[in-house]
């Protein structure tokens, strides 16, 4: 087993990178939920994330896994087609969004942890 994966690495910063935006843009309909000549910002960057990946994960055994041709979340599907700003639905986007950005930065420290643990010899 590889302590350091590069590949791997790479992929869980690029998506904690699309995470940050999309929390941006999560917090800028729920901070103009109140104006009515708001429009909301599409907040499902799935597109952006698929293409951020493109190269990173790769097919090449037939034992893996061939990435999803499109990534999304389920509150995704009617926001794209919503202009105005559903409280409740942003919050549930936000919420969905930031276990994502924990789970990603949780296993990216992990990796880290690994890492200096292997160029130390020694545990925290």
């Amino acid at each position: 087993m590889r302590i350091f994966e590069l590949q791997n690495l790479n992929l869980l910063k690029k998506s904690l990178d699309v995470y940050t935006r999309q929390h941006e843009a999560i917090a800028k309909n729920i901070a103009n939920a109140n104006n009515p000549n708001y429009k909301r910002v599409n907040t499902d960057f799935s597109s952006e994330l698929k293409a951020r990946l493109e190269g990173v994960l790769k097919t090449e055994k037939a034992g893996h896994i061939a990435m999803p041709t499109q990534v999304h979340s389920k509150l995704s599907e009617k926001d794209a087609a919503q202009k105005e700003v559903d409280l409740t639905r942003e919050m549930g986007a936000l919420a969905e969004n930031q276990i994502r950005f924990e789970f990603a930065s949780k296993v990216l420290a992990g990796s880290y942890r690994l890492l200096s643990q292997s160029i130390t010899g020694r545990s925290q």
